[in-house]
């Protein structure tokens, strides 16, 4: 009976010690519709040799985001972790079969997004600081606009534009770039 009693209380104990999972942010639907994006979706872009590439959505999914873990970005074959998430996220994957190139986009609450394109490229920023741009001769509102270029020799690395109602507009990668088509 005592080992009994002693075996109850240890598993009392033990049990009372596991963590559980938790949420800390909720993805709102205003949150989630900044990747404008649904599944099956086709978008054409221009690239740097004047070549038109058709980008098809093949990944959209909701998911808990821990962002220690995933950084910017969780594609089909890979799991979730269940541990402490931060927050839900948002991830859109478009894929080109002409050039086997992915675009990819998290989006995280506050409108804090990623974005990768291929391999080559990760940029992230927040959605919230908007402003109106003429990118290849189309006036576009709220424009999200991120530059980055190189402290050692000044060259461009990355020039990006994204809209929440188109989405990327056009991004430049080194010699590599992508122009949306309206």
């Amino acid at each position: 009976m005592k080992k009994l009693l002693i075996f109850c209380t240890a598993l009392i104990m033990m049990s009372s010690c596991v963590k559980h999972a938790h949420i800390y942010m909720k993805l709102t639907d205003e949150d989630a519709a900044a990747i404008p994006y649904q599944m099956g979706q086709t978008v054409d872009f221009i690239d740097q040799s004047g070549d038109t590439l058709t980008y098809k959505v093949t990944y959209d999914e909701t998911y808990p985001y821990d962002i220690d873990r995933y950084y910017n970005r969780l594609g089909p074959d890979d799991k979730p972790y269940y541990g402490n998430y931060d927050c839900y996220a948002r991830t859109v994957i478009l894929d080109c079969d002409w050039n086997g190139a992915s675009l990819g986009f998290t989006i995280l609450p506050e409108k804090y997004i990623y974005f990768y394109f291929g391999s080559d490229i990760d940029l992230n920023g927040n959605l919230l600081n908007t402003a109106p741009y003429t990118v290849e001769g189309v006036d576009y509102e709220n424009v999200h606009h991120g530059i980055l270029y190189s402290q050692y020799t000044g060259e461009l690395i990355f020039d990006w534009y994204y809209n929440e109602e188109f989405g990327l507009i056009q991004v430049k990668y080194y010699d590599k770039s992508l122009t949306r088509i309206q």
